[in-house]
């Protein structure tokens, strides 16, 4: 499953027609490395973003919305878009230029898709974690990792989680929490709760299309590279460390006591929602798409 023509589609609107200058190297990252997202760059105005807008010849809140759409299918380029989506009322210069690094990562990138495996031996994730010896009961499964404090402006953290059946992505989200997390163990645990009741309601799906009851379909498995979040949603014991933590996040702890969800702890190197967090440099980033696109 791609939207490989209408990845072309928007590189050709919004590209091909674009008053920066030509750039024929090859992108393999969607945003720059240094690229820091903050508010800081944004137009004084909405005159200045209009003239920016003129310049460049971008409409930059168009192409944003249209790259919303892509990344329904393209989980490696969400961080970026969730990123410029902050800035689609007064984009900078600074905006502009790493928009344009984007289309020129999808253009060099255009072909990739998700694939669902028959038999389920063959995805390259139940491979990996076969290789960890993680023990995966169910073709249906989640990751999700979070980076702490990483935005500029409101002190939030980046969170991504990635939920799988049958070796390919179903769903997908890169976001912010509303808690500003104290610790990276409570950033991490914030998106454990977003990923837990995003995953509730696809294995009730999945219960009505299989036919089955949902008691009788065992926990799902979810992979984190956080032990501190795994003992947070584990234990009901609350310490001088996390008794501060919203009380509506303890959900996971009741998803886990009803036997819905177990939590397990993979090394961050095979930490895919690390591609929903951050900015990965060449060689990682290469890495992660192998591992949940096909080319």
């Amino acid at each position: 499953m791609d939207q490989s023509r209408y990845c072309a589609a928007i590189v050709k609107k919004y590209l091909d027609v674009a008053g920066a200058p030509k750039v024929d190297s090859i992108h393999n990252t969607p945003l720059p490395l240094d690229f820091m997202p903050t508010s800081d760059d944004c137009s004084p105005n909405e005159e200045a973003a209009k003239l920016l807008e003129q310049e460049y010849n971008v409409d930059f809140a168009s192409c944003v919305g249209s790259l919303i759409y892509l990344g329904m299918t393209r989980c490696d380029i969400v961080y970026a878009v969730n990123k410029l989506a902050k800035f689609t009322r007064l984009p900078g210069r600074v905006h502009f230029d790493v928009l344009l690094h984007l289309l020129r990562y999808l253009r060099d990138n255009a072909l990739l898709g998700i694939r669902f495996y028959s038999d389920l031996f063959r995805a390259p994730l139940i491979q990996m974690l076969e290789k960890q010896q993680i023990q995966q009961q169910h073709a249906f499964f989640g990751f999700s990792d979070s980076s702490w404090n990483d935005d500029a402006d409101t002190g939030r953290s980046t969170g991504c989680f990635i939920l799988t059946y049958m070796g390919g992505i179903v769903d997908h989200s890169s976001n912010m929490p509303d808690p500003v997390a104290l610790s990276s163990a409570e950033a991490e645990y914030n998106e454990v709760c977003m990923a837990f009741m995003a995953a509730s309601h696809l294995r009730m799906l999945l219960c009505e299309l299989e036919g089955v009851d949902e008691s009788s379909m065992g926990p799902t498995t979810m992979l984190f590279d956080s032990k501190s979040a795994i003992a947070m949603g584990s234990s009901y014991r609350d310490t001088k460390h996390t008794r501060h933590i919203m009380r509506r996040y303890h959900y996971v702890r009741n998803e886990i006591a009803a036997n819905r969800f177990t939590m397990k702890w993979i090394r961050t190197e095979f930490m895919i929602s690390d591609i929903g967090t951050k900015q990965t440099p060449g060689p990682r980033h290469t890495f992660l798409m192998e591992l949940i696109h096909v080319f």
